[in-house]
C-alpha cells in the first residue's frame, strides 16, 4: 500500500513540478453513447444517434467510419481535421458531415463540447475503425 502512496505522490509532485509536460497531453474524448438504433427497410443498413462529450480540448483519435455520419454540436466547438482538407471549427448551433471513409480527427475547444450525431451503419460491423495514418 506504501508503495502505491509513494508512487503516486511521485507522480503528483513531477506533474506539478512541470505542468507543461500535463498540458502536452490532450485527454480523450469519452465514447459516444448510443441513445437508439434502428433498422433501415428493406436495405442491410441501420441508423444510429448518440451523443459525444468532449472535456477540454478532448480529442478522438484519428479514424474513418464504414458508412455517412451527421453531427450537429450542442454545446462549445468542434475542430474537425479531415484529411486533405484544411481544419475546419464548428460552433454550437452548427453542423457538419462526414462521408463514409473519411479519415479525420475531431477536437474540443477549450471550453469543451458536446455533440448529438446520426450515422448508417451494418449492424454487427464496427463503425469507426482507428488508423495511425
Amino acid at each position: 500500500m506504501n508503495k502505491y502512496l509513494s508512487i503516486s505522490i511521485l507522480v503528483g509532485t513531477m506533474m506539478a513540478a512541470h505542468p507543461a509536460m500535463a498540458a502536452d497531453i490532450a485527454p480523450a474524448a469519452k465514447e459516444t453513447e448510443t441513445l437508439q438504433r434502428i433498422a433501415v427497410n428493406g436495405t442491410n443498413r441501420e441508423l444510429g444517434m448518440g451523443i459525444s462529450e468532449f472535456p477540454p480540448n478532448a480529442e478522438k483519435p484519428r479514424h474513418r467510419a464504414i458508412g455517412p455520419e451527421i453531427v450537429y454540436v450542442i454545446q462549445g466547438e468542434i475542430i474537425v481535421l479531415i484529411d486533405g482538407r484544411p481544419a475546419k471549427t464548428v460552433r454550437a448551433g452548427e453542423s457538419y458531415q462526414l462521408a463514409a471513409k473519411d479519415v479525420h480527427t475531431t477536437k474540443a475547444g477549450p471550453s469543451g463540447a458536446k455533440t448529438i450525431a446520426s450515422w448508417v451503419t451494418i449492424p454487427g460491423k464496427q463503425f469507426n475503425i482507428y488508423t495511425k495514418e
